[in-house]
């Protein structure tokens, strides 16, 4: 079952008289327990696309399903809704709440979500504990390593039980050792729970974890 499908996707900009494509004709869909990158140079349009397919931004045309859903009938309401239910993401620095501590972190996902304050408590704590920060529970992101902190980022992900996580060079701010070896537990993660994952990257050496590799140049998929 595909669980992300775009069709035809362009998104403009204008500057005065002036436009850019910075997404042109953009096609493609994703399959449960898929794991797919997309690469190209700087500037081609790879985060764009990644903010189109994870429903935070708007595309000029085209169309786009998640769970079969079309976002263009659904309210922004319930696009935000669709955002904290079915999508997760990881971004470049991990992101987190610096006064907040590991499990605050998940648990305001879990809140913002359908999860009860009690359901929160725990699915924070199993997933910490499932990557290895049990003893981290009450520390704060400034406490813990650049790894354990994207470890967070990735279990903050999972937090709602999403259909598709979505990552934006998650190994961007680590060594190749600790860049690999999130990339690793992402893609098994993706596997082992049957989601969909769609990763933006720069880094060649984590490829080989992912199903399939689209290359995107001047806004086109080539």
């Amino acid at each position: 079952m595909k669980t992300l499908e775009m069709d035809n996707v362009t998104k403009i900009y204008h500057d005065g008289p002036k436009e850019f494509k910075a997404i042109d004709q953009a096609s493609f869909g994703i399959e449960e327990g898929e794991f797919v990158a997309i690469v190209g140079p700087s500037g081609s349009g790879k985060s764009t696309l990644l903010s189109i397919a994870g429903a935070l931004l708007t595309p000029t045309s085209g169309q786009i399903r998640i769970d079969d859903k079309d976002l263009a009938s659904l309210s922004s309401k319930k696009i935000t809704q669709l955002r904290l239910d079915k999508l997760g993401f990881i971004f470049q620095s991990a992101n987190l709440i610096p006064y907040l501590k590991i499990k605050d972190q998940l648990g305001l996902i879990g809140k913002l979500g359908a999860l009860s304050k009690k359901a929160a408590e725990k699915r924070a704590k199993d997933l910490l504990e499932h990557f290895g920060l049990s003893e981290r529970l009450d520390h704060f992101p400034n406490e813990l390593s650049g790894g354990q902190r994207q470890r967070v980022a990735v279990a903050r992900a999972l937090m709602n039980d999403p259909s598709i996580i979505f990552a934006d060079e998650p190994t961007a701010s680590l060594d190749s050792k600790r860049g690999l070896e999130v990339v690793e537990m992402l893609a098994n993660e993706i596997k082992t729970r049957n989601k969909s994952g769609i990763m933006v990257t720069h880094d060649e050496r984590v490829l080989h974890l992912c199903d399939r590799v689209i290359t995107i140049k001047d806004g086109k998929l080539v």
